[in-house]
């Protein structure tokens, strides 16, 4: 079973990720780890990934493609949990015909939609615990720590991260239109797409996911 998950920032993409890791023994796979791990290589390829990721130029398809090759051939979990990629119709076909000669497909893309406003809230209200890594967020009642600034678990430093910030969520909003708008499109139009409200608690939006995968393998 292969899953694609799109979501703007602040949707809740890393929480489903890790729900949907767990509970169908996906192999939760991100271009960006990837890139850092070949980044961290003593070899020639590895030197040449480290000042290309230094530079901040952007990384070729062909370069993403050729580890995503050498993973999935190491890897012994085939069942695969895209996040973050692909991020445009180019990669998306590609993708989809490196699976289709190991005999294999995409089976799900779910859309996880929250209001841009609801967003907003989430990312500007975020703090994070500078020890156990909590994350609070003092736009949202429920989500509020006891006491100012301090975590309620261990008692550390809670902290806002420098692009936790209106202007900053703006641009990054921004870019997930511009790149994800044509493979929404795409994925609808191969009826793999299923759109779900993630506004709702992370429990309900799992569920929601779930059903829908326990559903279509069954059928």
């Amino acid at each position: 079973m292969n899953i694609i998950l799109l979501a703007p920032p602040a949707a809740g993409k890393g929480t489903q990720a890790e729900l949907l890791e767990q509970k169908y023994h996906l192999n939760h796979l991100s271009t960006g780890d990837l890139l850092r791990a070949s980044a961290s290589r003593e070899d020639a390829f590895g030197k040449e990934m480290k000042k290309i990721l230094e530079s901040g130029v952007l990384v070729s398809d062909d370069i993403i493609f050729k580890l995503l090759d050498e993973y999935l051939e190491e890897s012994e979990n085939k069942n695969l949990l895209f996040d973050g990629f692909p991020r445009n119709i180019n990669q998306a076909e590609r993708l989809e015909n490196m699976l289709k000669e190991r005999n294999d497909q995409l089976d799900f893309v779910f859309l996880l939609e929250v209001e841009k406003e609801i967003l907003e809230t989430r990312i500007t209200g975020r703090r994070l615990c500078r020890k156990c890594g909590s994350v609070y967020n003092v736009n949202i009642n429920s989500l509020k720590p006891k006491q100012n600034s301090i975590c309620d678990k261990c008692g550390g430093e809670l902290y806002q991260r420098n692009d936790d910030n209106k202007d900053s969520f703006e641009v990054r909003y921004q870019e997930y239109l511009d790149k994800t708008s044509t493979l929404i499109n795409y994925y609808q139009n191969k009826k793999i797409l299923y759109r779900i409200d993630s506004e709702k608690p992370k429990e309900e939006v799992f569920q929601s996911i779930s059903n829908i995968i326990e559903k279509e393998m069954t059928e």
